[in-house]
């Protein structure tokens, strides 16, 4: 039977199958959890002898230090907290990690070995310090575009880059529009796709174009208000099965803030960008 002192929640813990562990709830002190900035590695180019050139700049995995707590009633209650952390960090796949201070964004990590080490002759664990590796090196949002950008949904926060005053739309069904980004990078589709979603009739062929990035893809072939074309990445799906051979190969980014769209070619149309915003 697993025993807890029940605690204030401070993080959870979502596994992939919906599955929340709230750590303080299970018993288990949060010391710290400081998740560090964005790890960026630099590539130089010497230039002579007393100058160096910066030629590129990439984000890797970067490591979010997680220190806890755990007292138990005896030593048997001591064994099931250790099975209990080594069930919560299990790291076969990626899991969500949650802090209650920000609970609309999550880091998505996997967890490196750690010890789980009884203090002598007491019923508690030494301090167990776990190395979360954040798998894309930014924190996402918990929503996505398509969740209400509204008080009553609980979903956004202060600090996500949302613009003051302004209503903020995902769903259109207009051939002009603009698109907002509220994340500190471009959503680039092969690193952060954005899920488009296009219904509408086409007679011969549709593109929609990203005035701000420079982009637009075509899709040559007809569409009835009953097809659906879903771009996700790099490759268009019609009706569930990729049409890549009907496309001009072309892909559409969100560049960071406004991005102006435009689409030409159909009518009676509904066009909706869904994706999450990275810090």
């Amino acid at each position: 039977m697993w025993h807890s002192t029940e605690r204030p929640s401070t993080i959870l813990i979502e596994r992939q199958d919906g599955t929340i562990y709230d750590l303080g709830k299970m018993g288990f002190g949060v010391v710290s959890f400081n998740p560090p900035s964005a790890n960026w590695q630099h590539t130089w180019q010497q230039v002579g002898k007393y100058r160096a050139s910066l030629t590129n700049s990439e984000v890797q995995q970067t490591t979010i230090p997680l220190v806890l707590d755990a007292f138990a009633t005896d030593n048997y209650d001591m064994e099931l907290q250790r099975l209990m952390l080594r069930q919560i960090f299990m790291s076969d796949e990626y899991f969500y990690v949650i802090s209650m201070r920000t609970p609309y964004l999550r880091w998505k990590c996997v967890a490196e070995a750690f010890d789980i080490t009884q203090l002598d002759n007491y019923h508690k664990l030494k301090s167990v310090s776990i190395s979360l590796l954040c798998i894309d090196g930014f924190a996402e949002s918990t929503a996505t575009t398509q969740t209400p950008f509204t008080y009553d949904s609980e979903s956004w926060g202060i600090g996500e880059n949302l613009p003051n005053g302004v209503d903020l739309n995902y769903t259109f069904t207009t051939p002009s529009f603009k698109v907002y980004n509220a994340s500190i990078i471009p959503l680039r589709a092969e690193e952060h796709p954005v899920t488009i979603t296009f219904q509408g009739v086409v007679a011969s062929s549709l593109s929609i174009e990203n005035a701000t990035t420079g982009q637009t893809f075509t899709l040559s072939r007809a569409l009835t208000a009953s097809d659906s074309l879903i771009l996700k990445g790099l490759v268009p799906i019609v009706n569930g099965s990729q049409d890549y051979g009907a496309s001009n190969h072309a892909y559409l980014d969100l560049a960071v803030g406004w991005n102006e769209f435009k689409i030409t070619g159909a009518s009676s149309f509904t066009i909706s960008f869904d994706t999450r915003f990275y810090y």
